[in-house]
């Protein structure tokens, strides 16, 4: 005899399932979210990292920052291995074969991220005046690294991207671990990227030991062609001085050296430029000087570096120079920067700039301001002091 089949209980929702349920909600939506727009993630994703970067890398001598674009090479230098490797026909590890397939990406990742630490740290020690140039290179391949995923396998390519990064990287940490900034530096720079970048490719490409020299001697040449280009750049001072970078400039009617720090002296600008705590335009009156106030950021330890005021008037045909002025950085390390000033007698009405220089010439910064004759009697000054 056929019985009617006993109903089947209903499930009874335990209370934590309510809140585990809007969670996997949640989580859909932000899934069919980011697939509508999928095409949109790779700027989404290339603008927060770049914002990050901004907020995060603190100071061009912070250890941790150094490791970590250390870090960041090194692993490249390792995925460049074991990639040339595999077109060479060697059988990678296991472990190896299982994460090869991400290489590209990952590659594409640690360059993307070396690029951004270095628009960052460069945009603080370059001058708009001269060395926008290099800068640009940074902007640039920092966009095009965006695109460069499938193009990753291409050897010259890779040789050109990683010895740029490693010269981009030692070009400041050299100086921050040897306390020192000039040339001889920055040559040692250039000579351990290409030193390094080839011994990467030797290892990747030793496996066909017949072949190596062959497969080597263009990239070799190509690095070399970038790193004597790269050269050039700099000393022709268009590449920023890192990592010097000008924190501050000002001018005043007085610049006074005090223990608690440096007292100034200008007159106050008008309620519509309340954010002006300097002189512009400066009031002058014959027989009067001018001040100049600069901080200049450099590394801890970092002492004894030469640095001018280059003062030019703008004539009809352009600038002309009337005085070098100089003072040393004298220990380095301070948040603000070191700090000094120098002063000119004998300037005239009409617009003047300084430029801050090291003794290279390479600029760091400048400071454009118009000079106008004062009223009778002068304008009040109001004093503020500069810890």
């Amino acid at each position: 005899m056929d019985s009617d089949p006993l109903p089947v209980p209903l499930p009874i929702e335990s209370p934590e399932a309510e809140p585990i349920s809007r969670v996997r909600r949640i989580t859909s939506r932000i899934s069919a979210l980011y697939y509508r727009n999928e095409k949109y993630s790779g700027i989404a994703i290339f603008c927060l990292g770049f914002l990050w970067d901004s907020l995060t890398l603190t100071r061009v001598d912070n250890l941790f920052d150094n490791l970590f674009l250390l870090f960041y090479l090194i692993i490249i230098g390792i995925m460049i291995i074991f990639t040339l490797r595999r077109q060479c026909g060697a059988v990678p590890p296991k472990w190896i074969q299982k994460i090869e397939p991400h290489f590209s990406w990952a590659m594409q990742f640690c360059f993307g991220g070396l690029f951004s630490s270095y628009v960052v740290f460069y945009f603080k020690s370059s001058s708009w005046s001269r060395t926008q140039f290099f800068f640009m290179i940074l902007v640039f391949l920092l966009i095009a690294n965006e695109f460069l995923q499938n193009r990753l396998q291409n050897r010259v390519l890779l040789a050109l991207l990683y010895s740029f990064c490693l010269l981009s990287f030692l070009a400041f940490f050299l100086p921050v671990v040897m306390a020192a900034v000039n040339e001889r530096i920055f040559q040692l720079a250039e000579l351990m990227s290409f030193l390094f970048t080839i011994f990467v490719f030797f290892m990747g490409l030793c496996v066909q030991r017949d072949n190596t020299k062959r497969h080597l001697a263009p990239i070799a040449a190509w690095v070399g062609v970038l790193i004597l280009s790269v050269n050039t750049l700099y000393f022709a001072n268009l590449i920023p001085p890192v990592p010097l970078a000008l924190k501050d400039a000002g001018i005043y009617h007085s610049v006074v050296k005090t223990s608690a720090g440096y007292r100034v002296q200008y007159v106050p600008p008008s309620i519509w430029r309340f954010w002006k705590k300097s002189d512009s335009p400066f009031y002058w009156s014959p027989g009067e000087r001018v001040y100049c106030y600069t901080a200049v950021f450099a590394p801890a330890k970092v002492r004894g570096i030469p640095v001018r005021h280059v003062w030019s008037f703008k004539a009809q045909d352009g600038w002309r120079q009337t005085d070098r002025l100089g003072f040393e950085i004298a220990l380095g390390g301070r948040e603000g920067g070191y700090r000094g000033y120098t002063a000119k007698r004998g300037i005239w009405p009409g617009k003047w700039r300084v430029e801050v220089q090291t003794l290279r010439g390479q600029t760091l910064g400048h400071i454009t301001f118009d000079v106008v004759p004062g009223p009778v009697p002068h304008p009040p000054l109001q004093t503020r002091l500069i810890r």
